[in-house]
């Protein structure tokens, strides 16, 4: 995806590429938002349905999202998505996502992404909804809203 005349791409992660991508950080005031990204591996080594990729802007790492795959009953949660507090405002979380939705639709066949946000003044759920994300009504661990997005 072409992003201001530069590609932005998924890439797995590996031994080559996780320090970097440990290294990447979103702004103080949005850290109580999203885990690590070291934090957000370490629990993916725990869970048989962990989908990890970096976000590349050409051959600069920018990013992490994390989904919970379950392709049977169709159940896709993008539990941990950020982009680096230098590349944001950008367009790159937008495009991120768009890739994230092709990548699940063609592997997977997936047709609806979930997520959750912390309701707070700083959080998310602005820019879930600028992406396509609707409220759903439900709650996930009693204190965080769900959103979904058909594809």
């Amino acid at each position: 995806m072409l992003v201001n005349e530069q590609t932005l791409v998924l890439r797995e992660i590996d031994k080559d590429n996780f320090y970097a991508i440990c290294q990447l950080s979103v702004k103080i005031e949005q850290q109580n938002h999203v885990d690590s990204n070291a934090i957000s591996m370490a629990e993916a080594s725990f869970s048989n349905h962990a989908w990890m990729k970096g976000i590349y802007l050409n051959e600069t790492p920018v990013g992490f999202a994390m989904v919970e795959v379950c392709a049977e009953p169709n159940k896709f949660y993008l539990w941990r998505f950020m982009i680096d507090k230098n590349y944001q405002g950008l367009g790159l979380g937008r495009g991120a996502i768009e890739l994230i939705v092709d990548e699940l639709k063609t592997v997977f066949n997936a047709s609806k992404l979930t997520t959750s946000v912390v309701p707070s003044e700083t959080g998310p759920q602005k820019f879930y909804e600028n992406v396509g994300f609707e409220l759903t009504g439900k709650y996930v661990d009693d204190r965080e809203l769900e959103l979904k997005r058909l594809f």
